[in-house]
């Protein structure tokens, strides 16, 4: 399933793998002036070409190297005679070299959004711009050590990857560090932005104030761990 919705300027693409006429695990890349966030999970392979041919791509730029991030990767470069995509640093042999990871997946993960085939990708600079807007990189590890947030700030756009789900954290998953993610959050804080494009699919006005609720859910959650640690409770019960 591959679903087009404009907002002003920039084109969110959600994609999910189709069951019985219901998307699973949907996620959101985005579009703005040639510059294309995430090229979805590899299953909508097939459904790329005939939905997204009006896209005029001339840029790419995995926020990290998760396999719904990066999956059509290479069919894009090779759509739009593209040399590489452009990520962080620690993304890139993870981006090039999917075998180094892809074992560790789970097996919801395989059946919601596949294998990513290897792509060619180079080290994005602080600063990436197209012919109308300039964004800045912040590196914002946590969700993944190579996870990076786009910034443009005379638009207050904040493309947040996956450092922003909900203002209310719930759960998280096995390999994702909370305090690196605090720490992460912490440094987009220092920033202004109002709208927030999530590869969750949502879109959140008042955005900075919604990253500071989710900043000071996770420091209550992180201080009442520490507390039950401290008073003896095992892991299990905490959890």
């Amino acid at each position: 399933m591959i679903k087009i919705v404009k907002h002003g300027e920039v084109t969110q693409i959600l994609m999910a793998r189709d069951i019985d006429g219901q998307p699973v695990y949907t996620m959101a890349c985005y579009f703005v002036d040639g510059l294309m966030i995430d090229t979805g999970p590899y299953h909508v392979n097939q459904e790329i070409s005939e939905k997204i041919t009006s896209l005029d791509i001339k840029q790419i730029i995995n926020t990290h190297h998760h396999e719904d991030h990066i999956g059509n990767n290479s069919l894009l470069l090779d759509t739009y005679n593209l040399p590489y995509v452009l990520a962080h640093e620690k993304a890139v042999p993870l981006i090039e070299n999917p075998e180094l990871w892809i074992h560790e997946l789970k097996p919801y993960q395989l059946f919601a959004w596949g294998e990513p085939p290897a792509s060619k990708a180079k080290t994005i600079e602080k600063e990436i711009s197209t012919d109308k807007y300039s964004f800045e990189i912040i590196h914002t590890p946590g969700h993944s050590e190579d996870h990076i947030c786009l910034l443009e700030k005379k638009q207050g756009w904040l493309f947040s990857g996956d450092i922003f789900l909900t203002e209310n954290p719930a759960v998280a998953r096995s390999d994702e560090n909370i305090n690196m993610i605090i720490n992460s959050i912490d440094e987009i804080l220092k920033h202004d932005f109002n709208t927030i494009f999530c590869a969750s699919g949502k879109i959140v006005e008042k955005g900075k104030q919604a990253m500071q609720n989710r900043y000071d859910n996770f420091i209550k959650i992180r201080d009442q761990v520490i507390k039950m640690y401290k008073e003896g409770h095992d892991p299990k019960e905490i959890r």
